[in-house]
This record gives structure tokens, sequence and C-alpha cells, in this order.
């Protein structure tokens, strides 16, 4: 009797990988939902500095979102926050 092979290092795995500054990520390719290219968004100054704008994606309006902002604010954040500093 012969049972399947689930050992997890015969399984191919698929990733998106990508680069945000000097770092690199990846992420399982199965959490992308779509991979599109850059459009310009339009903007909107009311909104956070790493919003850049946004798109009518298929009817939905999505924020465009630079990660590197992102990311280098909420580091900022957390390091200047004043909870942090006792």
């Amino acid at each position: 009797m012969t049972t399947p092979n689930n050992d997890v290092s015969n399984q191919k795995h698929e990733y998106l990988a990508f680069t945000l500054g000097a770092e690199q990520y990846a992420l399982d390719i199965l959490q992308a939902q779509e991979i599109r290219g850059y459009e310009h968004g339009d903007p909107d100054r009311q909104c956070a500095e790493f919003i850049k704008g946004v798109v009518n994606l298929r009817g939905v309006i999505v924020p465009i979102v630079d990660m590197r902002v992102k990311f280098t604010s909420t580091r900022r954040l957390t390091i200047n926050s004043p909870s942090s500093s006792s």
C-alpha cells in the first residue's frame, strides 16, 4: 500500500519578492490578490504623507501607499513617542 508523500520539502512554493530601500521582502504568492504595474493615482492632500493617491480598481477606490514612507514614519513615531522615553 502506498501513501501520498506529504513531506513539505517536496512541495513547490512561489514567492513575490520586492525591495524597499535596502531591505528585501518576500510574501507567499498566494497572499497576493493581484500584481499590477504602477499607476499615478489622483492625489488627495488631506491624506497622510504615505498615501500617494487613490485609483479606481474595478469600481473600488484603492489607496496607493508608499511603503518606504509608511515604514519610516512608523519607525520614527515608535522611536520618538513620549511613552518610549522614560
